[in-house]
């Protein structure tokens, strides 16, 4: 029977199914949940060494005996733990693959006089590849947190080098029951590099051959290379894939698709039919609702993510395999050794295409919808286009890109504060074609230093949406919710741009209404003009905000939208 504590359940399960199996174990309270657990299963090799100290050197002799095979060493808390010090030490410079598990207690408790307590979490970050503390599993999150952190913390001890790693385990209650007669099934995340595990790399090619519904989801990055991209194209020729792109995913080639809009406007019950059973992730962040959509079901799929760095990023919950490759290396390998005469039927492609058409964005009166359509079709091909985060890069990607644009956004960790900054360095060492910024007026206020640059280039173009505040909150939030949301959370101003452009040397246009955008259009994107330019568009951010949300409505199931309108009544 094995304990009834969740996070140690996970443990156990996940040491099995990474094949750690020898242990040993010194004596102690807090830890009596994992030591039972462990030496009640056949599956592992337990060893009994009262000295902690003792312990970790005793671990280190077997590793080494076994081939530098990983070997777990358990401890109860406090001092316990801490005399593990020395032995972890020499591991990590022997090099030598440890699991250190120290069990804990509550962490509430933590500087309360508690009982044989100390601060274990990162007590050993100087001397180990890797520390993770397991959460309480008290909810469905916490289960995913769990498994991941264990996942992660034990493929480290044999990642770029052979070392120790810490797991610290707090546990609370229930210390002597043992109720479970079974293990509970765990995700098991497994890693794949390239060119040292190319045997495991051969069946995931008949996994994809088996797949009907393959999605390539593209994140933000730098355009690929010509090579590279072929090689995408190939792979959608001949697995049953969609290549799911966004602008900053900088990928446009035959068999993808720009998913942003579809996704955008698709009710979740309906995202049941196209959920795919791979979904395979490169690049960066994206903003598109795929991903929120996946994690809500993510049993139902496979995700293999494609990272050069062997990193865990479980962004779908339902990481299963880490291909340490580049994108290149990877779409090579696949199509390269792809079974003779296979072929994408489409279906899966055609499914997303034909929902594609009908999340078509429409003409907006004007707004910064309206602007920002009526600049994308301006933007001349070969430009660099860099999008201010939300609305700016919502709205962009609902519009359509002539080909050979190359798109960015500071999408990394959504920061309003340097999108500006960001694209002058862009432009400044892109000398051919023209660069556009487009950018709500809070982040041009927030980083305005940037047009006092000594490298700001000519060929600069900003388009500012200037509607008085942050049109984000009355998009998801709104004045009926919080009645004095304009105050400090949309941070509401009257201040204009002009001043402070046309002092910098920039020309300086402005518009009101649809008549006064579209004069000043041709003269502001000019490519023959020596000086660079800012067009600062004045809206309202509720009525943006407003129109967006209408548009989105109209794919939502009745009941659903009458619903969030009762929700909102005051």
């Amino acid at each position: 029977m094995y304990s009834k504590i969740k996070n140690v359940q996970y443990l156990v399960a996940l040491m099995k199914e990474h094949n750690v199996k020898h242990v040993v174990l010194s004596p102690g309270g807090r830890n009596i949940p994992i030591n039972h657990c462990l030496e009640q299963d056949d599956f592992f090799t337990c060893y009994s060494v009262v000295d902690e100290r003792s312990a970790a050197y005793f671990a280190i002799g077997l590793s080494q005996q076994l081939g530098n095979e990983t070997v777990a060493i358990c401890c109860t808390s406090s001092v316990a733990a801490s005399n593990y010090t020395p032995g972890i030490t020499e591991a990590f410079y022997l090099g030598i693959p440890l699991l250190v598990l120290t069990a804990d207690r509550h962490p509430h408790m933590l500087n309360q006089m508690e009982n044989q307590m100390i601060d274990q979490v990162d007590m050993f970050k100087n001397f180990c590849k890797k520390c993770v503390n397991l959460p309480y599993t008290e909810t469905p999150e916490d289960n995913w947190a769990c498994q991941r952190m264990i996942n992660e913390a034990i493929l480290e001890t044999k990642h770029h080098g052979d070392g120790p790693v810490q797991i610290n385990i707090p546990i609370s209650g229930g210390i002597g029951l043992f109720t479970e007669p079974k293990l509970p099934e765990v995700k098991v995340i497994k890693r794949y590099e390239y060119k040292r595990e190319m045997p495991s790399w051969a069946a995931k090619v008949e996994e994809l051959k088996k797949a009907e519904r393959i999605l390539v989801v593209c994140g933000e990055r730098i355009p690929p290379s010509k090579k590279e991209l072929e090689y995408i194209e190939k792979f959608a020729k001949k697995y049953n894939c969609v290549v799911a792109t966004e602008h900053v995913s900088n990928v446009r080639c035959e068999g993808s698709l720009d998913l942003f809009g579809a996704a955008q406007v698709m009710p979740l019950d309906k995202f049941t039919d196209f959920a795919p059973d791979i979904v395979i992730s490169l690049g960066g962040n994206f903003i598109s609702r795929l991903k929120d959509m996946m994690r809500a079901k993510p049993a139902k799929t496979k995700h293999w993510l494609i990272d050069e760095g062997g990193r865990v990023c479980d962004l779908f919950k339902s990481l299963t395999s880490i291909f340490e490759c580049t994108p290149y290396d990877f779409f090579e390998y696949f199509v390269e050794n792809a079974p003779s005469g296979i072929k994408n039927n489409k279906k899966y492609y055609n499914q997303w295409a034909d929902y594609a058409k009908k999340a078509a964005y429409p003409e907006f009166p004007f707004s910064n919808s309206y602007a920002i359509k009526a600049l994308s079709k301006e933007i001349p091909s070969g430009s660099l286009l860099h999008l201010g985060i939300l609305n700016a890069t919502r709205i962009m990607e609902h519009c359509e890109l002539k080909d050979n644009i190359t798109s960015y956004s500071n999408i990394g960790a959504f920061g309003i504060d340097g999108s500006m900054s960001t694209f002058m360095g862009q432009a400044a060492v892109t000398p051919q074609g023209l660069a556009f910024l487009v950018i709500g007026d809070l982040s041009f206020f927030y980083d305005m230093n940037a047009l006092q640059m000594r490298h700001v280039s000519k060929n600069v173009r900003i388009m500012l949406i200037n509607n008085s505040g942050a049109a984000e909150f009355h998009f998801f939030m709104g004045e009926k919710v919080i009645p004095t949301l304009n105050k400090h959370i949309a941070a509401e101003h009257s201040t204009s741009a002009k001043g402070w452009v046309e002092s910098r040397g920039f020309r300086y246009y402005s518009a009101t209404n649809e008549n006064e955008l579209n004069a000043a259009m041709q003269d502001f994107i000019n490519p023959k003009a020596d000086t660079p330019a800012v067009l600062e568009v004045f809206t309202d951010k509720k009525a943006d905000a407003e129109e967006l949300k209408a548009f989105y409505n109209k794919f939502k199931p009745k009941a659903q939208t009458l619903a969030k309108k009762i929700l909102q009544r005051p």
